[in-house]
């Protein structure tokens, strides 16, 4: 009997873990700051992705060409919402930025950094080349 239920418990776990994994080859974009070293960047908040709310962070989008509605998030940026476009590779993550410089009062939204995601099939980011 503990036979059959470690079998039952192994098959579960197997099958919770494929339902886990990406399915399709996907991007990932996050307003957070990569590294804090650079004092001219500053975090961002993704409002929209194509004109729909953004709930999660990091954001999951598909390949292609989107338009990012993006919101500085240091102190007095309250309005300022700036829109950029991006074309997003396969399993990356972008992090978004607001770039400003101590001299000036405006920002622009800039790509800080780009990772490849861990656990994105090699067969989608190889035929996605």
């Amino acid at each position: 009997m503990k036979t059959l239920g470690s079998i039952v418990l192994a098959v579960s776990t197997a099958a919770l873990l494929a339902a886990c994994t990406w399915k399709a080859p996907m991007s990932e974009v996050t307003g957070d700051l990569y590294s804090r070293v650079n004092m001219d960047m500053h975090p961002t908040g993704i409002l929209t992705i194509d004109g729909a709310s953004t709930y999660t962070n990091p954001s999951t989008v598909t390949p292609g060409k989107h338009v990012l509605r993006v919101q500085g998030l240091s102190a007095n940026w309250a309005g300022a919402v700036k829109e950029m476009t991006l074309d997003f590779e396969p399993c990356k993550r972008y992090y978004i930025a607001a770039y400003r410089t101590p001299a000036s009062v405006d920002w622009e939204p800039r790509v800080d950094v780009i990772l490849p995601i861990s656990g994105c099939p090699k067969a989608a980011t190889a035929a996605a080349k």
